[in-house]
């Protein structure tokens, strides 16, 4: 009986041990693994949730672009003379931005991700421009139009030549005289937008010219911005939206909307009978309503705004989950070709990232695509 309670040995201590060790290691591998896989699989719904939001917010703008501003005859206009106390535009040697007029402007650097701005207007109340049934001498700040419906004070108005070269100035309405067919734009603290004594730098308007009622316009602006400035590599980066505030010298307010953003890029779909491989088509005719082309390049006239129909857009999002090197030391191998969208064609090719160097920890990561063609109602119901 004393012999049956000595209790364990030594070895069976020591394999109870090694058999708890294992069971430690397995357990510890098991979870591991499991916490890899749940990284993996929290990475890629987050690349798919930022992805999917940055395309659909950009495109639900551009579905708007041009409202208000889609006029034939407005389009040749190019940079906008506009005043706020106490600055005119850049294009009247001042300090503020100019303002193109354009319903979408695509700014594109090799290797950077694409600046989309999108226009429209905010006023709901006027589509159809009045006309100027008087000329409008440069000093003056009192239009004749055609009627006064739709428009009220603190408006933004958009002047239009009838005659070419197309000018076009922006003022602000102070007054709405619905009995007499007219409308002012005095110079005061309360209109910082109209400039002393009409403007003399301002043109004059003859008539026939039109007024467009912009309301409060609207200017958007999508970019890609890093998360870290200072990073060089390996960077995480965000989809950023200026709400751009017009009377800013530098431009509006920056808002970073969603993270794991690292490019954008965007082409004008043009209807102008060109075939530059980007489209397959058996004819290629211009204005025929269909999309004949995609490419980056500003439309420089009237003619080639109004043949932008269509803006194809792409955003890349990275799976936020780092890979580590499959050999203690070495390079990345978790992307190593760059990722490729409908534009990379045309040369448009993501630019943002580097996976193609062996060193460069944007290979550590792993992308997801999004991508559509936004048509432009506003564009093809325009007013010719």
């Amino acid at each position: 009986m004393k012999r049956t309670q000595h209790g364990m040995s030594l070895v069976e201590v020591l394999v109870a041990v090694a058999i708890g060790l294992i069971g430690i290691l397995i357990i510890t591998q098991a979870y591991l693994a499991s916490d890899s896989f749940n990284r993996s699989t929290i990475g890629e719904g987050g690349a798919q949730t930022n992805g999917t939001i940055a395309l659909f917010t950009v495109q639900r703008d551009l579905r708007m672009a041009g409202y208000g501003l889609a006029d034939s005859r407005a389009l040749g206009c190019g940079d906008i003379n506009w005043y706020f106390d106490p600055n005119y535009s850049g294009n009247l040697g001042g300090s503020l931005p100019n303002l193109t007029l354009a319903p979408v402007l695509i700014e594109t650097a090799a290797g950077k991700p694409a600046k989309i701005t999108i226009r429209y207007s905010s006023d709901a109340n006027r589509m159809v421009p009045s006309t100027l049934p008087k000329p409008m001498p440069n000093a003056s700040a009192e239009l004749n139009v055609d009627g006064t419906a739709g428009f009220e004070i603190n408006d933004l108005v958009l002047l239009v030549s009838d005659t070419a070269p197309v000018r076009c100035t922006m003022e602000q309405l102070t007054t709405v005289q619905a009995s007499s067919s007219k409308i002012q734009h005095n110079s005061g603290t309360t209109a910082p937008y109209t400039p002393p004594g009409g403007g003399t730098l301002f043109p004059p308007y003859g008539t026939n010219s039109l007024v467009f009622n912009l309301g409060n316009p609207i200017v958007h602006s999508y970019s890609v911005v890093k998360t870290d400035p200072t990073c060089t590599s390996g960077c995480q980066g965000s989809l950023r939206l200026t709400d751009n505030v017009l009377q800013s010298a530098t431009g509006g307010t920056p808002y970073d909307l969603l993270d794991g953003i690292v490019d954008l890029k965007a082409q004008y779909g043009k209807d102008n009978g060109v075939n530059n491989f980007t489209v397959s088509r058996s004819t290629y005719a211009a204005n025929d309503g269909l999309i004949d082309s995609y490419d980056s390049t500003t439309p420089a006239t009237s003619t080639e705004w109004q043949q932008g129909i269509a803006v194809r857009v792409a955003v890349l999002a990275r799976v936020g989950n780092y890979e580590k090197p499959a050999t203690p030391g070495g390079n990345c191998d978790a992307t190593t070709t760059m990722p490729t969208w409908s534009g990379s064609v045309s040369g448009a090719a993501f630019g943002a990232i580097d996976v193609t160097t062996a060193t460069s920890q944007d290979r550590c990561y792993k992308y997801r695509v999004f991508e559509t063609v936004v048509p432009l109602r506003n564009m093809i119901w325009r007013v010719s």
